[in-house]
């Protein structure tokens, strides 16, 4: 019975457990997550910190891949951390800003490998060091023991080869210190707050031990190496010298070689200029180096040996100015060939500038274009002729010093003379190069004034004007030609003369009207049919001068032609396409506008008038609307002044006023200057007119010029058959 109860009992026990955890505090819940997660965290960055302090004493650099590892483990649990924060400021400070710590932690792990890596740079530099020394002081000792005089010259060889290799090394791991002490600072700038703290700590710490395990193994290495930094000074190798030195066989044989090497130094000087390259003079710098160590070899033990005595008193001289000579004549001979591709350069661009020409062909373009790709060529050959200006200068100088040894004792006269003859050589070698160089480049450097460029646009600017003077003509011809079309010429004025005239009608009538008006279509007909061939024509012409206006060289003269074909274009085509021809484009006005002038004309002549001056021209006289008269006479019994009009209702309408205006200006007009003692202009006469008007015109009374006539002559339109001329 109790079983059964129980089992009656579960399902309400079940329901009540569910309902508990249900309402149970989950905020509760999630704060223990999170510090959970942040404890991990803490941890793990412990356990990186207490791992990367192994680094210093350790073979390899495993602290820091152990830290690294511990490091990605905190970063897992910061995701998640990031993931529950929250509101909690702390929680969300910690995650967020794990990932840019992280960064800056992984940098400063770099520099430590850097540093680990590092670490025992100088130790293969001590063995190396120990080694060296150990085989200078063993052929030392048996140079000693054997009382070799070969000691003389073959230790101090010996030792400055071990002394440059061993400072060569040491120079290096002097700037490998340099570079671990920059991986040490920057590790150590590593910064990090809160979980990060310790770890900030350690690798700060880590950084400095590390870096002061080097900096006693550096410390190490240079005291190992100190003795071979000396080179002769070696203390084991100066003593054997100074032993060998002693005894009279050790200075004869130094001074055997002393001589040896001065004769093969003059040999080595006197090919120096023709030697391909640098060889002699190394050499050349080997042999007095050889020399010098000589010359301190005998130094080190006092002796009267006269032979002795005078290599010590007059070579150190010599051996002094030839070191400074030798650095010259090296720089001589590394700039000796410098000039000697130059001429070639230049003649190639020479012929870039003459192949672009060729391209270029007529297009005046290129009198724009080609100047500019001249100039490119020419900037880079002046700055090379600047910098050889400015190395011959240089080179000059190295001569002369080159050649500024005075040391003339024994084997130095001949050393002398070959170190200054050399000098001179090498030398020769670049000025002649420099002159070839000036030579060959000093028209292409004068950019777009070069003769090339010159002649090039002196022919392209003909071409452009014979091409332009060309199409003048066209244009001119084409535009006389559209003129002819709707203008009247001498046998249409005839035509129309005809149709005026010709008949017994009277102007005016209706029979003569029509007639006029029939002799008018057809002659605009004509013309008409004239203008389509005429605009078909501007399909070859108009893109000729288009192609002027596009260069600037063309331009001015492409837009004049281009301007009178247009206004030509524009009047044809409305002209061509209208039935009525209007203004002065219609031919009865034209006409009569033309048959004016020649009875003008006509009049001007027979009445012999001297104003205006030709039977053409015309002479202003303001003062009145009218201002132009026709014809101005000054002679026995004619001081006159005329209008021609046509003997029609307008000229009977507007000839009076003419007339009237007249008869006031152009008296005043003489009159003001015969007062003023002036003569009028050519067009009014000039100085030979006032004398006419003087002595036949002039009132003494009035101190005026009177014309007694002021009038207007009707000419009758049909009174002169109008015939061309033939």
């Amino acid at each position: 019975m109790r079983q059964s109860t129980m089992l009656r009992r579960l399902p309400w026990l079940a329901t009540t457990a569910a309902l508990a955890l249900l309402f149970a505090p989950h905020d509760n819940a999630r704060a223990d997550e999170k510090s959970d997660l942040i404890y991990k965290i803490e941890g793990r960055l412990r356990d990186a910190a207490s791992a990367l302090a192994y680094l210093p004493g350790d073979a390899g650099e495993s602290p820091i891949d152990r830290a690294r590892d511990y490091v990605r483990e905190a970063h897992g649990y910061a995701d998640q951390l990031r993931q529950v924060a929250g509101d909690d400021s702390d929680a969300r400070r910690v995650a967020e800003n794990f990932r840019d710590i992280e960064d800056d932690w992984n940098d400063a792990a770099k520099q430590l490998r850097q540093l680990k890596g590092g670490q025992r740079r100088a130790e293969p530099v001590a063995t190396g060091c120990t080694t060296r020394d150990e085989e200078l002081k063993r052929r030392a000792g048996d140079f000693g023991r054997a009382n070799d005089p070969d000691g003389l010259t073959e230790l101090p060889r010996l030792a400055s080869t071990a002394q440059d290799a061993t400072r060569r090394e040491l120079d290096e791991l002097r700037a490998h210190d340099g570079r671990m002490d920059d991986y040490a600072d920057d590790a150590d700038d590593f910064r990090g707050d809160g979980p990060w703290r310790d770890l900030a700590s350690a690798t700060a710490s880590v950084a400095q031990q590390t870096f002061a395990v080097w900096r006693k193994s550096w410390e190490s290495a240079q005291a190992t190496c100190n003795n071979l930094t000396l080179g002769v000074e070696h203390p084991t190798v100066k003593q054997v010298l100074s032993d060998l030195s002693n005894s009279a066989g050790g200075r004869k044989a130094v001074i055997e070689q002393l001589n040896r090497d001065a004769r093969d130094l003059g040999s080595t000087l006197a090919g120096v200029s023709e030697d391909s390259g640098m060889g002699s003079v190394e050499r050349a710098k080997a042999l007095l180096q050889s020399i010098e160590r000589g010359v301190e070899t005998l130094g080190r033990t006092a002796t009267t040996d006269r032979e002795t005595k005078l290599i010590l008193e007059k070579w150190p001289a010599g051996i002094r100015q030839l070191k400074e000579a030798l650095d010259d004549l090296e720089d001589l001979k590394v700039h000796q060939h410098d000039m000697d591709p130059l001429p070639e350069k230049c003649q190639l661009k020479e012929r870039e500038l003459k192949d672009a020409i060729a391209r270029n062909g007529e297009d005046a373009d290129g009198i724009d274009e080609l100047p500019k790709l001249a100039e490119q060529l020419a900037e880079p050959v002046r700055a090379g002729l600047a910098k050889a200006d400015e190395r011959m200068r240089e080179e000059e100088g190295d001569r002369d010093r080159a050649k500024a040894i005075s040391a003339s004792e024994g084997p130095w006269s001949d050393i002398r003379a070959a170190e200054q003859r050399d000098a001179d050589e090498t030398f020769r070698t670049y000025e002649d190069g420099y002159k070839k160089t000036k030579d060959a480049c000093a028209d292409i450097v004068k950019g777009s004034n070069s003769n090339i460029m010159n002649e090039a646009l002196v022919n392209l600017k003909r071409r452009a004007g014979e091409t332009g003077d060309a199409l003048d003509r066209e244009v001119a011809t084409w535009v006389e030609a559209a003129r002819r079309t709707y203008l009247l010429d001498c046998q249409a004025m005839e035509t129309l003369w005809q149709a005026y005239c010709g008949t017994d009608f009277e102007p005016g009538d209706d029979g003569a009207d029509e007639r006029v008006k029939q002799t008018a279509a057809s002659l605009q007909s004509q013309m008409q049919g004239k203008m389509g061939p005429l605009l078909a024509q501007l399909d070859a012409l108009t893109p000729r001068v288009q192609a002027l206006v596009k260069k600037r060289e063309t331009r001015s003269r492409g837009e004049t032609l281009m301007a009178m074909i247009t206004k030509e274009e524009a009047r044809l085509d409305r002209l061509q396409n209208r039935g009525v021809w209007r203004g002065n484009n219609n031919i009865n006005t034209q006409y009569a506008a033309q048959y004016g002038k020649d009875r003008h004309a006509a009049e001007w002549s027979s009445r012999s008038c001297q104003v205006p001056v030709s039977r053409d021209g015309y002479a202003v006289f303001p003062g009145g609307v009218h201002d132009r008269p026709d014809c101005i006479i000054a002679r026995s019994g004619q001081c006159e002044i005329w209008e021609f009009k046509p003997d029609s209702p307008t000229g009977r309408r507007e000839g009076p006023a003419q007339a009237a205006d007249y008869a006031r200006a152009v008296p005043a007009y003489y009159t003001n200057l015969l007062r003023r003692d002036e003569a009028p202009d050519a067009l009014h006469g000039g100085a030979a007119f006032m004398a006419e008007l003087k002595k036949y015109c002039f009132d003494k009374d009035d101190n005026a010029i009177v014309f007694t006539r002021s009038d207007v002559f009707y000419y009758p339109m049909c009174d002169k058959q109008y015939v061309c001329e033939q």
